[in-house]
């Protein structure tokens, strides 16, 4: 029966043809390694479900050979099912479901080319109905040290299963087809397998695989081995096998964003990881060597990395400001100056207040000590913002009565703000809004009126008019 191994060997090379011309086809391997995947860190990011549909060829003959009771075993249709479950990158465990038919006939010759003519029994059919199995599958080249991603992952499988079937038979010298039991045979199996897990998407494989099943009986074919060879000792028995090649589609189950264990490969990860560390040095010593504004601080550090040439900076690349008026070092005119003297102008000049003895003499001129009969009753404003209330305007129209009374007279109003610059800006606001509403609004000549701010001297709500 050197033909029956033939079939058996031409069927399980298609399949390994088919697996082969998948790889083939992936000539351009595509980055996909996720890199937020940790080692060590258990098996929660993966995908390990998956559930299988296949159909293919059964025979009562196994490509490893062995004694069979018909001469010619024939091609019958199989289809099933399989749950898989992922336990880590080499194992997995799982069950299958098959059904089908098989049969065979004493059509050819023995071996020697001597023809059949004493078996008993001359062709057969069984329907097998179910055929359940758990197995475990031991999975080959997922850790892949040549290619980043696994497209195909070989396994080996064996395992322990029962299997329900009917056959039926036709004796020597009748051409009626018979059954050999009353019922339904119930028989355990063990079915040892190879085959090839191959990745299609992120949600499909193709299963490529071959089987053989070893029955623990011998009525799977309705012939038993002894009554088939009248030379056997009833007490010798042959188990039965059958084969089952088969392609098949399996889905992944699971979340969609999370790989599959069976086609992670953790070397590709590893090394994904350790060249983005590589990367990410690399750019960080490029930033070092990298001065761009050319201030002496890389572009790492520095916190102002458009300095202008020529520009002293401090040691984070920012240009001093050594008196801390607000305008840098570089176009300061005024490089250093008081704090009583601020707020300064664009170009770092401040304006700051007059000495002591100027302003009593100016006092003493304005009361009309040296000969300026000058009113000096004027009110106190009390003013918290900018905004003048009724109570204020009447006192500035009080003012600006006295003022056309003594048209040779002039005023100084002045405000009392703290050191800050916020708060001496305020008391510059205060002081337009005062000055602007005697000019514009009581008409007053602007040139009479003089703003001034005396930093600490008096109360920060408060507008002296002298």
């Amino acid at each position: 029966m050197p033909h029956i191994f033939r079939k058996q060997t031409a069927i399980l090379g298609l399949f390994l043809g088919l697996a082969l011309m998948t790889v083939a086809q992936d000539a351009t391997p595509v980055s996909t390694v996720d890199n937020s995947i940790r080692p060590f860190s258990g098996g929660s990011q993966f995908r390990k479900f998956s559930v299988g549909v296949n159909v293919g060829v059964l025979s009562p003959s196994v490509v490893i050979g062995g004694s069979n009771d018909f001469s010619n075993p024939q091609f019958g249709l199989g289809y099933g099912a399989n749950l898989r479950y992922q336990f880590n990158h080499w194992f997995a465990v799982q069950a299958d479901f098959l059904r089908g038919s098989l049969k065979g006939n004493q059509d050819e010759p023995y071996g020697t080319g001597q023809p059949v003519t004493e078996r008993t029994v001359t062709s057969f059919k069984t329907d097998l109905k179910y055929a359940g199995s758990l197995s475990g599958q031991l999975t080959l080249g997922n850790i892949n040290w040549l290619r980043e991603k696994n497209r195909i992952v070989p396994y080996l499988s064996a395992g322990l299963g029962i299997a329900g079937y009917s056959p039926k038979i036709v004796r020597r010298g009748s051409t009626t087809e018979v059954d050999y039991a009353d019922e339904t045979i119930k028989e355990l199996f063990v079915p040892v397998g190879v085959g090839a897990k191959i990745n299609l998407s992120s949600l499909i494989n193709l299963d490529l695989g071959y089987r053989m099943q070893f029955v623990d009986g011998d009525n799977f074919d309705g012939s038993a081995y002894w009554a088939a060879n009248p030379d056997v000792a009833v007490s010798t028995t042959k188990k039965d096998k059958f084969s089952y090649g088969f392609v098949g589609l399996e889905f992944a189950l699971g979340n969609q964003s999370k790989p599959q264990l069976l086609f992670d490969n953790p070397a590709a990860r590893m090394n994904s990881s350790i060249q983005t560390q590589i990367d990410t040095i690399k750019q960080d010593i490029l930033g070092i060597k990298t001065d761009t504004d050319g201030d002496g601080v890389a572009d790492m550090f520095d916190k102002e990395p458009n300095t202008p040439a020529g520009s002293p900076v401090d040691s984070h690349g920012v240009t001093r400001d050594t008196d801390n008026d607000g305008v840098p070092d570089w176009k300061d005119k005024q490089m250093i100056t008081p704090s009583e003297c601020q707020p300064v102008d664009a170009d770092g000049v401040g304006k700051c207040p007059e000495p002591a003895c100027c302003t009593t003499l100016d006092s003493l001129m304005r009361s009309g000590t040296f000969g300026n009969n000058c009113p000096t009753d004027y009110p106190s404003l009390s003013l918290k913002g900018t905004s003048l209330s009724a109570d204020v305007k009447a006192m500035l129209s009080s003012v600006a009565s006295k003022l056309k009374d003594s048209p040779n007279c002039t005023i100084t109003i002045t405000a009392y703000p703290g050191a800050s610059k916020a708060q001496q800006s305020l008391a510059d606001r205060k002081l337009t809004a005062v000055k602007n509403y005697l000019v514009e609004t009581l008409g007053v000549s602007e040139d009479r009126i003089t703003t001034d701010k005396m930093i600490g001297g008096g109360d920060a709500n408060v507008i002296d008019i002298k």
